[in-house]
């Protein structure tokens, strides 16, 4: 009796043994579980998922037949509903060899389907991986195709690519994207709208979403200002302007004086955001919000707008040029507190690039540096009535799922009233019969050149510019056009022709811009993708594209821009680099080492400091 007793004990020791590993396992795998979920945003699926991997009982394979329709981020349109970023599903077909008990027939079936060639399919079953990739860059249609066949062993995956139709055309006002989130311009200002999932009005305070709770369920599109007609019109005369002088850089910006509207902005060299990652630090994506044109270069039209300013609502005209004391008589303290008082100089928001600041003018000696939208937007108060409307990107946005367009909020230019509507009047017709174009165009112009050195490094850099302002019509003026272009050559100019001059340019782009918004008609919201602009897209990715020649950098790739990140989106873009971060703070990146562009070779560390926004 005693010898039984004794196994007896034995047997339910080694049980309450094995009872309790069990139970430490378990707890194990629900803290494995647990840090996953607290670091990752995830659904219940997802959930379910995990702890199936953690318990052996799931290899994370890709589903074998996934849903062909998902939303898309949104499409970002111009004002008349012309495609300027859009999103395509694009499938890569796959077939598990081992699992297709007919690869002859399959063959037949798919090379009918994909347009491939019989021999080709059969080489690739053959091949000895445990997948297999049939075919790339296929569309829904031919996904939705395969799916009726219920062909054995094989299933797809899909992937989203941003494509811009119209490459260069306003690259740095739409900007990129990289892994599905806005980097750069408009995709990054509006990429919680442009995602797809639903937000709340308060993260796009400027639009009236007229008691509307919740947006962009089924996605959102964007609809910008900009015209894409005028915006090819600038880009083509600002490069022939280039071609023709033997300049480096140059600019453009066509504004609606009457809003603050921005129909187009044109840098150039422009690069194409379809390829963004080979433009490296080709040009600067922000320069017209860049302070580069000393407000000197204006005296000649501010010191008439000063001098009629200073006369009140006397209404005396002023006497010319030729026998006017300079500065019309206005002492230095007087003119610098009217130009003060009128906010030629004032910040003007850059929200398109990141980590741009509302920040003072730079100032270089005793005058204050202006950028191209700083003029164009203090100009344009003159004319409009004596309103400073702030530049204005998006005209409105488009809720798929309420099919309603969404306009901004009248508060939303941050307009400030700096002249009366008589003041306006008085300097508008004054700086029309100064600075009039010629009887045939009916504009204002006015032009300015500027020479002056700029520290570069432990150098200084001997810059040349020359500015272009024009108003039409000049008695009311609709369009404001400012063009600018840099030169950085010492030495004898040649001698402009004529017709290459850039007065001469200006005004004429001026009248055809003119022209081609007067002929343009309303635009209606599509409600689906253009198919013209996806049947190039398929064109582009199928076909064997040579790039712009560009330094190989697969090896040591650069040092992406994170400023003005959440710490999410700046994780997203280092990932794959392979390097050692150190955090400090919370919040927005405001500062990163290496810095933005610098070739990560021999970098095995990077620091971010962030900060809170409030």
């Amino acid at each position: 009796m005693y010898k039984p007793q004794f196994r007896q004990k034995k047997r339910r020791k080694s049980r309450l043994i094995r009872a309790g590993i069990l139970f430490i396992g378990f707890c194990s795998l629900l803290a494995a579980a647990g840090g996953v979920l607290y670091r990752l945003p995830v659904t219940l699926q997802d959930i379910s998922r995990i702890i199936q991997v953690a318990a052996g009982k799931s290899s994370l394979q890709p589903v074998r037949k996934t849903a062909i329709e998902k939303w898309l981020r949104g499409t970002i349109y111009d004002r008349n509903f012309k495609e300027m970023a859009v999103s395509y599903p694009i499938f890569s077909l796959y077939i598990h060899p081992a699992k297709n008990n007919n690869y002859r027939q399959t063959v037949a079936q798919l090379a009918s389907l994909l347009k491939i060639s019989t021999k080709k399919l059969e080489q690739r079953f053959k091949a000895p991986e445990r997948v297999v990739m049939l075919a790339d860059d296929l569309d829904s249609r031919q996904i939705a195709a395969v799916k009726q066949l219920h062909l054995e062993g094989v299933f797809w995956k899909r992937n989203v690519v941003r494509y811009y139709p119209e490459n260069e055309a306003a690259a740095n006002v739409i900007g990129y994207t990289g892994n599905g989130v806005g980097l750069s311009g408009i995709e990054r200002q509006y990429d919680v709208a442009l995602q797809t999932r639903g937000y709340q009005p308060a993260e796009l305070p400027e639009v009236d979403f007229a008691g509307n709770k919740v947006l962009g369920r089924k996605g959102t599109d964007l609809i910008l200002t900009l015209d894409l007609q005028l915006q090819k019109k600038t880009d083509a005369r600002l490069r022939e302007l280039l071609r023709s002088r033997g300049e480096e850089r140059g600019m453009a910006l066509l504004l609606d004086p009457a809003s603050g509207s921005v129909l187009a902005a044109s840098i150039q060299p422009s690069f194409n955001p379809n390829y963004f990652w080979q433009t490296g630090a080709a040009g600067s994506h922000d320069r017209i919000f860049q302070q580069l044109f000393p407000l000197g270069c204006l005296r000649p039209l501010l010191a008439r707008v000063a001098a009629i300013v200073a006369q009140g609502e006397n209404d005396t005209p002023l006497l010319p040029e030729t026998i006017a004391a300079r500065n019309f008589g206005l002492s230095r303290e007087q003119y610098d507190k009217i130009i003060r008082s009128l906010q030629i100089a004032a910040p003007v928001i850059d929200r398109l690039t990141p980590a741009a600041d509302d920040k003072p003018a730079v100032v270089n000696g005793s005058q204050p540096y202006l950028s191209l939208m700083q003029i164009g937007v203090g100009l344009a108060s003159f004319m409009n009535g004596g309103w400073r409307h702030a530049p204005v990107f998006l005209d409105s946005v488009y809720d798929v799922e309420k099919g309603r367009q969404f306009f901004l909020k009248k508060s939303a230019g941050n307009s400030v009233h700096i002249l009366s509507p008589t003041m306006s009047v008085r300097i508008r017709r004054d700086l029309a019969a100064r600075f009039s174009g010629s009887k045939k165009h009916k504009s204002l112009v006015f032009s300015a050149k500027d020479t002056h050195l700029e520290p570069a490094g432990s150098f200084s850099r001997y810059v040349r510019q020359q500015l272009f302002v024009g108003m039409i019509p000049e008695n009311k003026p609709e369009l404001l056009l400012v063009m600018a272009v840099e030169g950085g050559r010492l030495g004898p100019l040649v001698k402009q022709k004529k017709q290459t001059s850039m007065t001469r340019i200006g005004r004429v782009l001026l009248s055809a811009l003119y022209a081609t918004r007067a002929s343009e008609q309303v635009a209606v919201y599509p409600g689906r993708k253009n198919e013209e602009n996806f049947a190039r897209f398929l064109i582009r990715r199928r076909m064997e594209y040579l790039p712009l020649a560009v330094t190989d950098r697969s090896d040591f790739p650069e040092m992406p821009r994170l400023l003005g990140m959440s710490l999410r989106k700046g994780l997203q873009q280092l990932n794959g680099r392979r390097l050692r971060i150190m955090i400090e703070g919370t919040g927005k990146i405001i500062a990163q080492t290496p810095a933005p562009g610098v070739r990560l070779k021999g970098v095995t560390s990077c620091s971010l400091r962030l900060q809170p926004e409030i």
